[in-house]
């Protein structure tokens, strides 16, 4: 399914890209375009003025200065003296070259274009004739101050600029076409990274509902083979066994489906929190009080060492509650004879409580993964009082404080929890 949703993310992501890089492209083009046809009119202006300055000062004009202006490639020189092509325009030029001079007379006839009679100055004094294949810039003047007349027509040609700019769209689109399968590769593993999340997510909630799937069968289980047995059998003495069995699981299914709701309301943030000022020591205590008895039942030595009051701003409850994941925690896991001890300080701005027990410990790989929903170490920790959820709660009440939850090894064997809150300012 996710592999279905990358290429079509990909693609969207390429085709996006693409359609703003062509943009760029076409923008760049056509900024290159206009400096080159600027550079073409200044080339033209500079040819123009010189052609323009030596008419009106030269006379006659020479067959050497006239073969050096129309041997320039493509540009001509066509001239006219009073209405009649000259004897230099008639020998040098060829039959197409006077074709298209005459044509260009008769657009300026048709336009009704005057004539510059003095030099040339670049003001506009010229235009553009000719199609996509052939364009030309043209200057049409007179020189009247002398007899006879003599008009000319200077056409400048865009022949090389038009293939230049030809060349310049073909290797833009080329790099752009190159370009599209290295954006699509990029966006491939772009996406890849940004549904990476989505995916282990995913896996999550797969691995949460096949937990969830397994630990409310076995109470199931219980309660329907009870029931089958009660009906088939309504007089047995196993009567009193088979009531506290189902007693029991339905006390574990009612555990397990609270604490999933609680989860549920603290990662979706409508679990309510009152902050209040709280000492954290008396409230540390207060839960100690409580387990004393299963520790020394269990033979652990249970210790509260606190150095003052810590000051917290809090929802009391929900701490405890922590208090309570973390001590039942511990005291499950450490063995007779050994100890546990919860500890509290305050460094700056921050309450630390710690809970550390002296037991089998958490191997470092495992660390992180133990506040996942439903995780549990290995089959040595697994047991039905523990579902693999305490933590993954205690994590999230932490973070809904603005607080912390950490574990780290305890000197000499053990695991040590860490939860840092604000303190009270």
């Amino acid at each position: 399914m996710f592999q279905k949703v990358q290429i079509k993310l990909s693609l969207v992501c390429c085709a996006i890209t693409a359609l703003l890089a062509l943009a760029i492209v076409l923008c760049c083009l056509g900024i290159s375009e206009k400096n080159m046809y600027g550079q073409e009119e200044a080339l033209f202006c500079l040819n123009a003025n010189t052609v323009s300055y030596e008419l009106h000062t030269k006379n006659p004009v020479s067959i050497h200065w006239y073969m050096r202006n129309v041997d320039a490639g493509e540009d001509l020189l066509y001239l006219k003296v009073d209405g009649v092509p000259s004897t230099l325009s008639e020998v040098a030029l060829t039959e197409p070259e006077r074709r298209l001079a005459e044509e260009v007379g008769e657009y300026i006839i048709k336009q009704g274009i005057a004539p510059i009679t003095g030099n040339f100055t670049a003001e506009k004094e010229y235009f553009e004739y000719g199609g996509e294949g052939s364009k030309f810039l043209v200057l049409y003047g007179a020189v009247s101050e002398q007899q006879p007349c003599v008009t000319y027509l200077y056409l400048y040609s865009l022949k090389p600029f038009l293939q230049n700019v030809k060349m310049q769209r073909i290797g833009f689109f080329a790099v752009w076409l190159f370009s599209i399968p290295l954006v699509y590769l990029f966006s491939y593993g772009f996406t890849s990274h940004a549904l990476q999340p989505v995916a282990q997510n995913h896996e999550k909630q797969k691995e949460f509902i096949a937990f969830a799937s397994h630990e409310l069968r076995s109470p199931l289980a219980v309660l329907k083979t009870g029931l089958s047995m009660l009906e088939h059998k309504p007089n047995s003495g196993k009567r009193e066994r088979i009531f506290s069995l189902m007693g029991n699981e339905m006390s574990r299914m009612e555990r397990l489906v609270q604490d999933l709701l609680c989860l549920a309301k603290v990662e979706r943030a409508s679990l309510s929190f009152q902050f209040v000022p709280v000492d954290l020591a008396d409230l540390a205590q207060k839960v100690c009080r409580t387990y004393e008895g299963i520790a020394k039942n269990k033979g652990i030595f249970l210790s509260l060492e606190k150095g003052g009051g810590c000051p917290c701003a809090c929802d009391p409850q929900r701490v405890e509650q922590v208090l309570v994941i973390l001590l039942d925690n511990a005291l499950h896991y450490t063995p007779s004879g050994q100890k546990a001890t919860v500890r509290l300080y305050q460094q700056r701005a921050r309450c630390y409580i710690q809970v550390i027990d002296t037991g089998i410990g958490i191997p470092d790989g495992e660390k992180e993964k133990i506040f996942d929903k439903f995780y549990q170490v290995s089959s040595s920790r697994s047991d039905k009082g523990h579902f693999g959820l305490g933590l993954a709660i205690a994590k999230e009440i932490c973070g809904s404080h603005g607080g912390k939850l950490s574990v780290s090894d305890t000197p000499g064997g053990g695991s040590t929890f860490t939860v840092r809150l604000p303190a009270k300012r």
